[in-house]
């Protein structure tokens, strides 16, 4: 799982909660928080709001209603809105499926990435339309995978407040000598000792899913076989301020994939690309 870097979601919050404000009006006056405060409400604060709300189901039942109207019906804002402004091309739970926002010029709405609710809306009511609840992300992460599964802060990372990358990174364990030309000759493991990141991994069938992508890993190995220090630098020194800015450049070029730590939700399986280069040495 990638964490959401956008330096603006502070301003993106405040922008959902102004648009939505007029249409939430009904929302009840003696809720211990104020309507600002449950669409505003950081992922940090998430869970203290649905503790609150977990014998009140009923009362905020309307806001799915609201959800769903933010969802499927075109409005001056609404769910495409909201996810052009996020800007998140890859799904941040798996970094495997792309998840952009596409609107042509007409504003005929193409795709946009699903909102998975990190707190089941039907059992949240009160946290249906909170921004920090909302994470874009993929179909089948969202539908498929999480589904009505019970997260919470307390046991599962959020994509706006926590990184699978700080604290799990893709090993690479060598079984035989066909590992230079043959995915049977090596292994790849998500490995962690953070629990929370343990249930992401296990929900999202991460350990399954990356299986799938041990051809990446075996280019990487044989990249790394090609790309020696010194090929690096001559290749810095002939196309450096031509082809490429600078060294990262070049390693991005030789990866296939955004390897600097900032960047990594850039691009599908960044995340995999990084930490493999991390232990072949090749950034």
């Amino acid at each position: 799982m990638i964490k959401i870097q956008n330096e603006h979601l502070e301003q993106y919050a405040k922008e959902h909660y102004e648009n939505l404000k007029d249409k939430l009006k009904d929302f009840p006056t003696d809720c211990k928080y104020s309507l600002e405060e449950v669409i505003r409400a950081k992922a940090e604060q998430l869970d203290e709001i649905a503790e609150w709300g977990k014998d009140k189901v009923e009362v905020y039942e309307f806001l799915i209603s609201k959800y769903k109207n933010f969802t499927t019906k075109k409005d001056e804002y609404d769910a495409y809105d909201l996810a052009k402004k996020l800007n998140v091309n890859v799904c941040p739970y798996c970094n495997i499926n792309s998840t952009y926002t596409v609107i042509k010029e007409d504003d005929k709405k193409i795709t946009r990435p699903e909102f998975d609710h990190f707190y089941d809306k039907a059992k949240n009511p009160i946290l249906a339309l909170s921004f920090y609840n909302l994470i874009p992300s993929c179909h089948t992460c969202n539908s498929t995978l999480k589904g009505r599964e019970e997260f919470s802060m307390k046991s599962h990372l959020n994509p706006y407040s926590d990184s699978l990358d700080e604290v799990a990174k893709f090993h690479l364990q060598i079984e035989n000598s066909k590992f230079y030309h043959s995915t049977d000759g090596f292994v790849v493991k998500l490995e962690t000792e953070d629990e929370r990141a343990k249930k992401n991994i296990k929900i999202f069938e991460l350990d399954t899913l990356y299986e799938n992508h041990k051809d990446i890993v075996l280019e990487l190995i044989q990249k790394e076989a090609i790309y020696n220090e010194s090929y690096l630098d001559e290749l810095m020194h002939q196309y450096e301020g031509t082809l490429f800015k600078n060294r990262e450049d070049l390693q991005r070029l030789i990866s296939g994939g955004y390897i600097s730590d900032d960047e990594i939700g850039k691009r599908p399986l960044s995340k995999l690309v990084k930490d493999i280069s991390d232990e072949l040495g090749l950034r």
